[in-house]
């Protein structure tokens, strides 16, 4: 693009420096048009005097010409790096400014383009530095004050268990304590390393075409006995043989955590259902089960990171898994939904794309 400035540049020179030969010759033409009519009519001595005469007022406006086309050449050479320099200065500054006419197929037009579109892509990689680092800072903030807590009462329990007058039965309370606590905080770490590879991009899903069934078993076993400890029958049933656009691995993770959640707050000796069925764009996944349920009013806190329900008592969680289940499914250009059934039971549905 230098290159092509310079060349146009060249050109410009050139039409001026023509422009200022070409009227010398005119002049220079009329001078010996002048000279040969009038040398008819006059002796030598007169003519080689009217000569000299015509040679030196050509020789002068000639100068002057040239001189004039010379300066006339700098000046606009010059105006127009000001301007470019002018509109470099105002980029640099965050302050863009339009030096040249929009729209022209002219090299300084499309030279300014060039450079405006440059500016909004070096802006747009600078604003999204600028969120990414909000980001990490709100990250570590949430980090820290969701550590706080399982920190404490690590330390509390180790106080406790040096004491000399505990019973058997306390010092094993103390030490289940002390081993919740820090699942507790395995729990944070691994949820928001999730979370941060997921915003960050360092992680991209992948999707593509493959079926249900497998995702879905996948996330069952992970969570088969966990269920079984509460006596908890997990049954599916539906459209899980159709195909989905999912990345397996994520989605699995996705199922999985609404699974959890629902082994968690479910009634011990209930049923957890699992129902797919086929739409026009997707495929919904609808997870069901008997429970403490879920105020209507909470719906749209549920999948907000760290938000954890006003039943969730004491029953352990991070308040991470619903977030990561939507920000999965977004990437796939899904969604997730959470409502209740007609006979009271929890239901939250997952739409998985469908190409």
């Amino acid at each position: 693009m230098k290159r092509e400035f310079l060349c146009q540049l060249r050109k410009d020179t050139d039409i001026v420096w023509k422009g200022g030969m070409g009227i010398t010759l005119i002049l220079l033409l009329l001078c010996i048009g002048i000279l040969g009519s009038a040398g008819e009519n006059i002796g030598f001595p007169d003519r080689a005097n009217l000569c000299l005469k015509l040679m030196t007022v050509y020789g002068i406006t000639a100068l002057a010409v040239l001189t004039g086309v010379y300066f006339t050449v700098v000046r606009c050479v010059n105006q127009t790096l000001y301007q470019f320099g002018n509109m470099i200065e105002h980029l640099t500054n965050g302050q863009p400014e339009i030096a040249f006419p929009v729209g022209e197929d002219t090299i300084l037009s499309r030279l300014q383009e060039q450079l405006m579109r440059f500016y909004d892509i070096m802006h747009s990689y600078e604003e999204r530095e600028r969120l990414a680092r909000r980001q990490l800072d709100e990250n570590i903030g949430d980090l820290v004050h969701q550590l706080n807590t399982p920190i404490t009462n690590i330390r509390i329990y180790t106080e406790f268990l040096e004491r000399d007058d505990l019973t058997a039965e306390e010092n094993r309370r103390f030490i289940k304590c002390l081993k919740e606590q820090a699942q507790k905080l395995s729990w944070l770490g691994e949820s928001f390393s999730k979370i941060s590879r997921l915003e960050m991009g360092i992680i991209r899903l992948k999707p593509e075409n493959q079926k249900l069934e497998p995702v879905i078993l996948h996330a069952v076993g992970q969570i088969m006995e966990k269920a079984r400890q509460k006596g908890i029958h997990i049954v599916l049933k539906g459209d899980v043989h159709q195909s989905v656009t999912v990345d397996g691995k994520w989605t699995a993770e996705a199922v999985f955590n609404v699974l959890d959640n629902a082994v968690k707050y479910g009634d011990a000796d209930s049923e957890i259902e699992i129902e797919a069925v086929t739409m026009t764009n997707y495929v919904s996944v609808a997870v069901r089960n008997c429970g403490i349920g879920i105020d209507t009013a909470e719906y749209h806190h549920l999948f907000k990171r760290f938000y954890r329900g006003k039943g969730s008592g004491v029953t352990e969680g991070s308040g991470l898994g619903l977030y990561i289940v939507r920000k999965i499914l977004e990437d796939e250009k899904g969604y997730v939904t959470v409502g209740s059934t007609r006979d009271g039971r929890t239901e939250f549905v997952l739409y998985l794309y469908q190409t």
